[in-house]
C-alpha cells in the first residue's frame, strides 16, 4: 500500500471552528476520548463532504475502521446541522430589501427500492422524479438576493412537487407572516402568500409586452437565487448521495452552516 499527503482548500478558521463544535458534543456527551482528536474527526468530515470519499477510503486514510469513519462523519454532520439558520432566522436575514428567491432542487441518489403508501401493486417509486428523470430527494430552499442561501428545508421524496414541499417546510405561511416576498419560477404558480411569479401565456394567447418586460425583470431577479444551490453543490458528496435519504436532511444543513462558516466564522 502506497501512502500519500493531500492538501485541503479549507480555511483553517473553518476547521477550528468545526473543531470546537466537535469538541464541545463529545464533552456533553461525556465522550473525550476518541480514536480521532475533535480536528482530525473535523477534517475527516470535510474531506468526505468535499471529496465523497466512501467511508472505507475514509477509514484507511485516517487509520480507523470503515464504522467509525462512518460514526465520526455522521456525528459532525449532526452537529453542524444543529447550528444551520431554521426558518425564522433565515427569513430575518432576507435584508432590507424584504425579498429573496424561493426555488427548489433535486439531490440525486442511489435508487431507492421502498414503495410508496398506497393500494397493493402501486409500483411507483417515490424518489423518482419525473421532472428530473432520476431519483433523488427534493429540498426547498430560500435564498437571498445576494445569492446566500438562507434556509434549506427537509430533503422530501423526489416525486414531491415544488409547492407541496414548500407547503410542507412552512416556508409559504411563513414568509407571508414576516412580509418577505419570495421571488420563484411558475413551479409555484398559484401558491398564493407573497410568492411571486411570472406572468403565465394563456391558451390561444400570447404575452403583451409589457408583461414581457416584467418577466425579463422577474427572471433578472429570480436568477441571482441559483448561486445558493451551486454553492451547495460544490460539494460532491450532494451531487450523488450513497447515505440513506433520511440523512440527507442533517448533511446538507450541515453544509450549509459549513458555508456560512465559510463567509464568517463568527457567524455559528
Amino acid at each position: 500500500m502506497v501512502t500519500y499527503v493531500a492538501r485541503l482548500n479549507v480555511d483553517p478558521d473553518v476547521v477550528s471552528a468545526i473543531e470546537n463544535l466537535v469538541a464541545t458534543r463529545r464533552s456533553e456527551i461525556g465522550s473525550p476520548w476518541r480514536a480521532l482528536t475533535s480536528f482530525d474527526q473535523a477534517v475527516l468530515y470535510l474531506v468526505w463532504i468535499r471529496h465523497d470519499f466512501t467511508f472505507a477510503e475514509l477509514g484507511a486514510h485516517f487509520g480507523v475502521s470503515t464504522d467509525r469513519a462512518w460514526a465520526y462523519a455522521t456525528e459532525t454532520a449532526e452537529v453542524l446541522a444543529d447550528k444551520a439558520p431554521d426558518l425564522a432566522q433565515g427569513l430575518s436575514e432576507a435584508g432590507p430589501e424584504r425579498h429573496a428567491v424561493l426555488d427548489g432542487t433535486l439531490i440525486a441518489t442511489d435508487r431507492c427500492s421502498s414503495a410508496p403508501a398506497g393500494s397493493a401493486g402501486d409500483n411507483q417509486d417515490p424518489y423518482y422524479s419525473g421532472k428530473h428523470h432520476r431519483h433523488g430527494v427534493n429540498v426547498q430552499g430560500v435564498i437571498g438576493l445576494d445569492g446566500e442561501l438562507l434556509f434549506l428545508g427537509e430533503a422530501r421524496c423526489g416525486s414531491t412537487h415544488d409547492t407541496a414541499a414548500a407547503r410542507a417546510d412552512g416556508i409559504i405561511e411563513a414568509a407571508h407572516a414576516a412580509d418577505v416576498e419570495l421571488v420563484a419560477d411558475l413551479g409555484y404558480h398559484g401558491v398564493g402568500g407573497t410568492v411571486r411569479t411570472p406572468v403565465k401565456r394563456k391558451p390561444g394567447r400570447g404575452i403583451s409586452p409589457r408583461d414581457q418586460r416584467a418577466n425579463r425583470e422577474h427572471a433578472r431577479v429570480r436568477c441571482r437565487g441559483e448561486r445558493g444551490f451551486a454553492q451547495l453543490k460544490v460539494f460532491k458528496v450532494l451531487r450523488r448521495v450513497r447515505i440513506s435519504p433520511c440523512r440527507i436532511t442533517t448533511l446538507a444543513r450541515s453544509i450549509h452552516t459549513v458555508i456560512r462558516l465559510r463567509a464568517s466564522p463568527a457567524r455559528v
